[in-house]
């Protein structure tokens, strides 16, 4: 089986699995001014509005872990809000926060590589040439473990195809 229909099929299988779940995402309108900020509509906010679940963003890449951060280390770019595990994490993440935020804005990096936004399990992450990305895990499905199993650097430019078509 060729790998374009085997990870159609999977995909496929991953849609038809996740059935009518529906996770909750903000639209915001527009600036006065017409500014160009980013939208929260192609980003993955539980209806908490916090990224990754209120997971630290810097910690995924200082102890390869994920850990809950806290409300009171938060920070907001692009008009999403991130919770960080202490002061300094916060202040890494306000220096340079493009190193830190999920890649595909928070949704399952597999998921955009088969063309579909799928929800995340934050602590189902993988840092890929320094960037976050973060996958579907529930009890039928582990897409980090089908990312895996394929070409890193395949699924990433069809990921990053399939981003760039709806983030906008």
């Amino acid at each position: 089986m060729k790998k374009a229909t085997k990870y159609s099929i999977i995909g496929l299988a991953l849609i038809m699995m996740l059935g009518m779940t529906v996770w909750a995402t903000t639209t915001p309108g527009s600036t006065p001014d017409g500014d160009s900020r980013a939208y929260l509509h192609s980003y993955n906010l539980p209806s908490s509005g916090v990224a990754l679940e209120g997971y630290c963003p810097v910690a995924y890449f200082a102890v390869d872990k994920a850990v809950r951060g806290k409300p009171e280390f938060a920070s907001t770019y692009n008009d999403v809000t991130y919770y960080f595990v202490s002061a300094d994490a916060k202040k890494a993440f306000d220096r340079i926060p493009e190193k830190y935020i999920p890649a595909f804005g928070g949704w399952c990096a597999f998921g955009m590589a088969v063309q579909d936004k799928f929800p995340v399990d934050p602590t189902n992450f993988k840092i890929v040439n320094g960037r976050l990305m973060v996958f579907l895990k529930n009890k039928n499905v582990d897409a980090r473990a089908l990312w895996n199993d394929g070409s890193t650097s395949e699924l990433t430019t069809k990921a990053d195809a399939h981003w760039s078509k709806v983030s906008k």
